[in-house]
């Protein structure tokens, strides 16, 4: 009996061959700042420069010698570029950045319709919409008004004690004034009692000028 035949099931089709990123906006603005930069270093190694360091040579073959800058200068701006290029790659940059463009635009375009909505008397305008200045206000006006009743306490508290102190200041300045008149008045009673003193003394020089008389009538 023959055996059965049996289907191996059919392959799957092989994966599409992954498409190319075009570089974004921000992409090309870095892949150019990059370039930029490795041609001004590369401007840096000037033939002079170079053929300094080689004077035999420079005076000898001078064309081989400029043939061998070029050629080491097209190396390394070579060797650059596809170090750049792979960190790129690597790091998948040019994905990430052309996703941030994305991110952007999409907020570029809900920031528009919130504009819109809120212009024309529609709903109320998405959070995420807001200009920076309203965001950071609508963060911040718990925190100050926390702090402007603390603020507010503080200064019931102060004005409070003001209070207690004015009145014990009060207090004590009452009581000096009546130390005052208790020492004006003591003032006036050691007054009264020297013109007493003195009228009493009077009276006894009298009497003892006059009794002196009569001893010596005697």
């Amino acid at each position: 009996m023959a055996a059965p035949q049996t289907h191996s099931p059919s392959p799957s089709p092989p994966p599409h061959p992954p498409i190319p990123l075009t570089p974004g906006p921000r992409a090309r603005r870095l892949t150019k700042i990059y370039q930029d930069s490795i041609s001004s270093s590369l401007r840096s190694i000037s033939y002079p420069a170079f053929s300094s360091c080689f004077p035999t040579i420079a005076a000898n073959a001078p064309e081989a010698l400029k043939a061998v800058h070029a050629q080491m200068v097209q190396r390394l701006e070579r060797f650059a570029l596809d170090e750049f290029d792979q960190i790129l790659e690597e790091r998948k940059v040019v994905l990430r950045l052309n996703e941030w463009e994305g991110v952007l635009e999409g907020a570029r375009r809900r920031r528009a319709r919130g504009v819109d909505e809120e212009g024309g008397g529609g709903g109320e305008v998405a959070p995420h919409t807001l200009p920076a200045p309203a965001i950071i206000s609508a963060h911040l006006a718990p925190i100050y008004a926390t702090q402007q009743s603390q603020l507010n306490a503080k200064l019931q508290t102060t004005q409070s004690q003001n209070a207690i102190l004015a009145e014990e200041i009060k207090k004590q300045r009452e009581e000096i004034e009546r130390l005052l008149r208790s020492v004006e008045g003591v003032v006036e009673d050691l007054d009264r009692a020297n013109e007493s003193f003195g009228m009493e003394v009077n009276g006894l020089s009298r009497e003892a000028l006059g009794a002196e008389g009569i001893l010596r009538d005697v």
